[in-house]
């Protein structure tokens, strides 16, 4: 019987663990998703805190390396002014580097060249003529020695600054004369083409004006210019009757161009022959020439005319107009072969002599007053 119980119980007790061991507990879906988030959130907190123990391991350690060096003597310790000082060539350097990285930029941008052009002084020149005169005061000189070699110095920058101004008066000579020369040969080149365009000239008037018995003259137009023939009245009328037959002969050459150069300190510039002040002009200002006006130059000066007078400026030849001038020109005769001179109305015609104008009859410039 206790057998029988004992093979019961046992048999009991197996079937009992086996059922609970085969069959696991059923857990719903949203309880298991959380249970899995909780898990991650753990290990990946685990792992910070891990982290966290090493980086503060590491600095620990640190601390007790440092802490078991060693300590200087206070003597090899740097003072604070030393460290001031170090501190301050430190930045200095860093300044003094970044400086000239930005000007070594700027020159690599630039170019390699510097437009700065420094002139030395009269006492550098002198030091480097003789250096043993500009050398301190010597501890086994004495000082009438010192002093007359101070003079001495004195007396070689005077004849340096001599010298100097010599060289400059010499190269500016130089420089005129070249100047004049190169002038002096333009001037024969546009001379020797001008004569070589010179030729005669022969041709018949197309028309003649009324006869001035006062002043024995005929009024002809040629090349739009206007001239007088001067004829004697005894032939006047047999002169106008064959006027269709009178030759006229001359020569023709190619017009110069002239600029007008100033020669005085100021001179003035007028709208018209004594007229009103439109500018100044300095000496050795160029204008370009267009006529002679009498006692007057007529200008172009910005853009307009203007007039300056002759006591003011020369005349320069520069060039060759592209135009004919004639001179010597004389009226033949058909009869009687005499020969009359022609003259330009433009020679004859005078400015208006006033006040203004008689006050350059003896060479005075027309020009403001140097006070």
């Amino acid at each position: 019987m206790k057998i029988y119980y004992k093979l019961v119980t046992s048999a009991f007790i197996i079937i009992l663990f086996s059922s609970c061991g085969a069959v696991k507990p059923q857990v719903p879906a949203h309880a298991a998703k959380k249970k899995a988030d909780k898990k991650i959130i753990a290990d990946v907190n685990n792992s910070q805190k891990q982290k966290r123990v090493s980086q503060i391991r590491a600095t620990s350690q640190e601390k007790n390396t440092v802490s078991n060096r060693p300590k200087k003597r206070e003597g090899n310790n740097p003072s604070k002014d030393q460290r001031n000082i170090s501190k301050t060539l430190a930045l200095k350097d860093g300044v003094e580097n970044q400086v000239a990285s930005k000007s070594n930029t700027n020159s690599k941008k630039k170019n390699s060249y510097s437009n700065y052009i420094r002139v030395k002084t009269v006492y550098e020149l002198a030091a480097e003529a003789n250096p043993p005169m500009f050398f301190p005061h010597d501890e086994f000189e004495t000082a009438s020695e010192y002093q007359a070699r101070v003079s001495d110095q004195v007396s070689l920058m005077k004849e340096i600054v001599q010298m100097t101004s010599q060289k400059m008066e010499i190269k500016n000579a130089q420089r005129k004369q070249v100047a004049a020369e190169k002038e002096l040969k333009t001037k024969t080149v546009i001379e020797s083409l001008m004569a070589e365009s010179s030729s005669p000239i022969e041709f018949t008037p197309t028309d003649i004006g009324r006869y001035n018995a006062e002043k024995e003259t005929f009024p002809v137009i040629l090349h739009n210019t206007q001239y007088q023939i001067s004829v004697p009245r005894e032939e006047a009328r047999t002169f106008k009757s064959n006027f269709e037959s009178v030759k006229i002969k001359g020569i023709k050459q190619l017009k110069p161009k002239y600029d007008v150069l100033i020669k005085v300190s100021k001179a003035h510039i007028r709208s018209r022959p004594n007229g009103s002040i439109v500018g100044i002009a300095s000496a050795d200002d160029l204008f370009e020439h267009v006529q002679d006006e009498d006692e007057w130059y007529k200008i172009n000066y910005k853009g307009q005319f203007g007039f300056t007078h002759k006591n003011n400026a020369n005349l320069k030849l520069v060039d060759i107009a592209n135009e004919y001038e004639f001179y010597d020109l004389v009226a033949i005769h058909p009869n009687t072969g005499s020969l009359y001179a022609m003259t330009s109305v433009d020679k004859l015609v005078k400015a208006p002599l006033n006040l203004a104008s008689r006050k350059y009859e003896s060479g005075q410039p027309d020009g403001p007053k140097d006070y």
